[in-house]
Order: structure tokens, then sequence, then C-alpha cells
């Protein structure tokens, strides 16, 4: 049996989201996170994207468990769909485990898990691998980092963190542990990327914190109307402690927050007294009600859009009230947020956001922390994770300027198999790990060639070309053409000439075929218009 160690990354390396990462040693097979990543809009009518599954689903007899490090979307949310094709035992902290339990019973596969719950002190064994999980501070309580002792040396994956010495929830980054954890040093430190671009530290959540005790006080006599993620636990403590201090009820709106909170409660990782919590139809006077809202990304269902466009069934927004949007835009949602605060502001609401003050600080370390990171862990192989591909760069640059030779950097694509003796690492055969895109009910079945149709859709339009033919496939009559979202109904003359640029081709009596049909009306439509519409031919026997 071999006596390397491999390390796939399945997901989260050139992107932000889907992480997934996979280690094996001889028979054992162990996995860190299994997450999604939300469309940009270059995927029309995408809802998710997911790891690649088909490496661990063809060697899942040799998987010893899933470890996760936290209850992020980004890695957990392909536990769902993955556990409909395999049974897994899940190691994680107790709120990471509760927030799965809930997704995978309402995708009804709760019973394809074994649930093992862990704390930051705890070490467990999976076949060669002994996990030693340590305290990290992110957005999200009971996060981890892990130290995974391997045959051939210690690998630390951090999972997402950052060096607040004030964190709200009061969690810290405990690198003393790290340090204890590996006093032979670290063979290869799998290190956050995402904020490596960023200079110096990130700024500690008691800043939020201060920042909206100052508008909760300046507010005027009417409600405030406060969106963030609705795993950011920790800022909705503060934000829960704020109300109580300022004297205003809270009510919850947007189904993920509410369950949330309620989980959160169950479990004792939110304090919050018996009579704060409000229904959003309660009769409350304004100037004493605080609404804490989903939405703080512009999703079009989520409770706040609904607010901006005036759906939303309890809450209308009106002037007077405060409206705080707590919560980092992700790349690719910059459209959407900026259309509904321009729909909040034209209702007359007082909209704060990133630009106007200090009401969200990012969960990720910056540059500094990552070098205090890689002074804690003095790992011999780096391979920065968690990052689009120039944060995955700058990771890179930062370390060989911190002293860590070039040829000990790795920078990997997904799919790609790291493999080490202990003492030399390289690169060997790729693995598959594609995108697979959930549509609605539909996993894996839209493909590259579906989505660049949606692109043209909605570009270019279409034009539907009914082809009249005979029982031998021979035109047999004049084509109709229908356009959508192509030309306007006065560009009769371009429908005619195509119809003409076919019955000049196919002269009566020749064969048709619907692929020759497409093509000559691409080429004629782009030659004429230098736009290209999707052209679905469809031959009609008369």
């Amino acid at each position: 049996m071999t006596s390397t160690l491999r390390i796939i990354p399945l997901g989260g390396l050139g992107e932000i989201g889907k992480n997934m990462t996979v280690l094996e040693y001889g028979r054992d097979l162990i996995v860190v996170d299994c997450g999604v990543m939300f469309p940009d809009s270059r995927l029309p009518g995408i809802d998710l994207v997911l790891p690649q599954f088909d490496y661990l689903v063809k060697h899942q007899s040799r998987l010893r468990g899933i470890v996760l490090t936290h209850g992020h979307m980004d890695h957990i949310g392909g536990l769902p769909y993955l556990l409909r094709q395999i049974k897994a035992p899940l190691y994680g902290t107790a709120l990471t485990l509760g927030l799965v339990k809930r997704q995978l019973k309402e995708a009804g596969v709760l019973a394809q898990a074994q649930f093992h719950t862990v704390t930051s002190t705890s070490a467990f064994k999976l076949g060669a691998f002994k996990i030693s999980p340590f305290q990290v501070a992110h957005s999200i309580p009971d996060s981890v980092g892990l130290v995974i002792d391997t045959p051939v040396g210690a690998v630390v994956h951090t999972g997402d963190y950052k060096l607040d010495e004030t964190p709200a929830g009061g969690q810290t980054t405990d690198l003393a542990r790290l340090r204890r954890l590996t006093p032979r040093g670290v063979l290869a430190l799998l290190g956050d990327s995402t904020n490596a671009d960023r200079p110096g530290r990130t700024p500690t959540e008691q800043l939020v914190a201060d920042e909206l005790d100052r508008l909760f006080t300046e507010a005027p006599a009417g409600r405030i109307i406060i969106a963030t993620f609705a795993s950011l636990l920790a800022r909705l403590q503060a934000i829960l402690d704020l109300a109580v201090k300022h004297g205003r009820k809270v009510a919850l709106t947007g189904r993920s927050l509410e369950e949330n909170v309620a989980l959160a409660r169950e479990l004792g990782y939110l304090k919050v007294p018996g009579d704060l919590i409000v229904d959003a139809g309660a009769r409350v006077p304004d100037k004493k009600l605080l609404i804490l809202s989903t939405g703080s990304q512009g999703e079009p269902s989520s409770a706040l859009n609904r607010m901006a466009e005036g759906e939303h069934r309890q809450v209308q927004v009106k002037r007077g009230d405060t409206i705080i949007v707590s919560g980092g835009t992700i790349p690719g949602n910059e459209e959407d947020v900026g259309r509904m605060l321009n729909r909040l502001f034209e209702r007359g609401a007082n909209v704060i956001y990133g630009k106007l003050a200090n009401v969200h600080v990012s969960g990720h370390g910056s540059r500094d922390e990552l070098l205090a990171m890689l002074e804690a862990a003095r790992p011999k192989f780096l391979i920065p994770v968690h990052g689009e591909t120039r944060h995955l760069h700058l990771h890179a640059r930062l370390a060989q300027g911190a002293g860590l030779p070039a040829e000990r950097v790795f920078i990997l694509k997904n799919g790609a198999a790291w493999t080490t003796d202990g003492q030399r690492a390289w690169e060997a055969e790729p693995v598959a790990a594609s995108d697979v895109l959930v549509d609605g009910h539909l996993v894996g079945e839209v493909g590259a060639l579906v989505v660049r149709d949606r692109e043209r859709l909605s570009q270019d339009g279409f034009i539907v070309a009914l082809i009249p033919v005979n029982g031998r496939n021979r035109l047999a009559g004049e084509p109709q053409l229908i356009s959508r979202g192509f030309v306007a109904d006065g560009s009769h003359a371009l429908l005619q000439a195509a119809r003409q640029e076919i019955m000049r081709r196919y002269p009566r009596g020749q064969g048709v075929a619907s692929d020759s049909i497409r093509e000559t009306l691409q080429e004629f439509f782009f030659r004429h218009t230098r736009s290209r519409p999707v052209v679905l031919p469809s031959l009609v026997r008369v």
C-alpha cells in the first residue's frame, strides 16, 4: 500500500464557495467540508453550484468521515445532495451539526448520516488520521480549524478565521492550542485566502456593535429594520442586546432567520429574554419596534427585497423607517443589492449600508492575520485555499515574502491531487472536479451548453423556424419564422429576407435537415444584424 498522503480539493479554489477537500492515505479517506456556491449573473436560472462528487462516490467504501469546520452554507450546503448518493458519518461542533440536521431533514436524507459532536478541545481518530479541532474566531459561533495528524506529518486546515481580540460571542482564534498540537511542526497548511488582498487586520466585530448602538440612538421615532445574514449569530446577539438596551421589541421576518434563531436559542448560542420577540404584525409603536430581516444580498425572494418591492405581507416600508443593511455584498450580487437599495430610498426610508457606516466587518482575516497564522503553524508547504485565483496568488506571495521558498508553495486548481511522502511534494494525476449546476430539482442535468443558450437568449432572443416538409423531408412550402426578444414586429422585411434565404438554399424538392437550417439562419442573421439569436428549427410534415 502507498505511503503517501494525497490532498484533493474538490471545490473552493479559484472561487468563493463550495469548499470541499479530500485527504487520503492508503485505504483511508476523509473529507473536510461540503459546501455550495451561489451563482452569479453568468449562470442565469441556476440556483446553486455544487462540487462534483464522482470521486467520493466511487471511493465511498474508503470514506471514514466528513469533518465540518463551521455552519455556513459554503461549507455545509452540499451535504443534502451528497447524502442522496452515499451514507457517511459527520463530525462537527454542536451548532454546526444542528444546522446540518435541519437541512438534511428538509431534504429527506437525515437517515443517511451518523452524527458525532466534537468540541474545540477534543480529538478523534478516523482510520490513519487523528483530527484535533482548535477554536477560531469567525462570523458564526462554534467555528474550528483542524490539525490533522497523518503518518507523514501534520496537516493544518484553518477553516474560515480571523484574529479578532474582541469578537462578538467571545470566541477568539486559539493559536496557542495550534502550536501545542504541532510540536514537530506542520507538513502542510491549507490556509484561508479570502482576504489576501486586504492590508492590515480585519476590524473587530465590536466595531459593528458600537456603530449600531450609535445608529439606534440617532434613529428618529420610527421603526428600525436591520437586514443581515441569518448565520451571523454573534451579530444577531449583539443586535438583540441593543434592542433590550434601547427598549425595542424584536420581530423576525425571513424563514432562514426564524429557523436559525430558534435553533440557536435551543442550543444556548443565543440568549433572548422571553418577551423580546414579537410577531411582525404585532401592534407595537414604531419607536418601540426593531425588525430583523433576511435580504442583505438583495435576493429576489428575501424579506427585505419584498419590502422594497411593496410585496411583503406584514411590513410596508414608509417614511420615518431606518433601514440598516448589515452585510457585505457578495461578489456578483452588486446589481441586485443596488436595485433593492434604490427602491427602499424611493419609499422614503433612511437607508444605511456599508459605504455610509461601519455596519459590517468580514469574518475572514486580512494580510497581517494570514502572516500570524503562517508564523504560528510554521508549515513546510503552503496550499492557499478558499479564494478566487488572485487571492490564492497573493497569499502565496505573502508567504514567500515571509521566507517560505517558492517551490514549497502550491497554487492548486480544483481536482488537483497534491501528493507528499513527508519530504517532497508534487502534483499527481488530477481527478474530475467540474461545477455541478442545480436548477430546481435538476441536479447536474443543466450543462454548459444550456447555460450558453440561456445567455444568448437573454442577449439576442430566439427565432423559431417552422419548415414545411413532405414525407421525404423535402421543402414543401414557405417557411414561417417567429421572433421573440430578437427583432420587433416592424422588422418584417428582415424576417421575409430570411425566409427567402432558406428557399434559395433549399429549393422545392431538395432534402432539408434541422442542423442545416439552423446554420443557414445563424449565418444570415449575424451577417445582417451582428447578433446571434438562438435558432430553433422545427420540421413540420405537410
